[in-house]
């Protein structure tokens, strides 16, 4: 069977279309919601358990605002996850310890510039700019985000990703309504 992003919201493909069209239609233009019932994932989306490892062109640390740059052909690899992009800043909440934990236990944000691409098993999404916020466990993507899982996509001009509530927003306009291309899944 062939899972889709029809599969991954937990709801058949007649009901999305229902769902999808009433909020088309319903909606002030301005913002277009699509929510979920399932998420992107049940866990964090950083496993503090298992080695974070980035590559990047040039690291610069920069203790004034605890903050780490990574600059140039960035890929972030953490277990099945995968971040790639231009530029990356690490921002670590401030530690009021002598013995602190290590930067992974203290991320506050993380932002990612340039050619974005996530992608953690068959879901991906790309973006010119996203930044994860750590606490909240929620990820924004901003200029031209896109999220697919198979042949199924959905594309906005701004969409959040709220990872353990198992909940995303996607927000559109005039300009730039909200597309969404889902496949009904097969049964093979």
């Amino acid at each position: 069977m062939m899972k889709g992003i029809v599969e991954y919201f937990g709801m058949s493909f007649l009901v999305k279309a229902l769902v999808v069209f009433s909020l088309v239609t319903v909606l002030p233009p301005g913002v277009y919601c699509a929510e979920k019932a399932r998420g992107l994932a049940t866990d964090k989306m950083l496993n503090t358990d298992s080695p974070l490892h980035i590559a990047s062109d040039r690291m610069e640390v920069r203790q004034s605002d605890r903050s780490i740059v990574f600059e140039g052909h960035v890929v972030v690899q953490q277990d099945d996850l995968t971040i790639t992009g231009n530029r990356l800043r690490v921002t670590a909440t401030p530690g009021t310890k002598p013995n602190q934990p290590s930067i992974v236990d203290r991320i506050d944000r993380i932002e990612v510039e340039g050619d974005v691409r996530v992608a953690q098993r068959d879901k991906i999404a790309t973006a010119d700019r996203a930044v994860y916020y750590h606490q909240e466990q929620k990820i924004v993507l901003m200029g031209n985000p896109t999220v697919s899982q198979g042949h199924d996509k959905i594309q906005g001009r701004l969409i959040t990703l709220y990872i353990d509530q198992g909940r995303s927003v996607v927000e559109g306009g005039e300009q730039t309504p909200v597309k969404a291309v889902l496949h009904p899944s097969r049964k093979d």
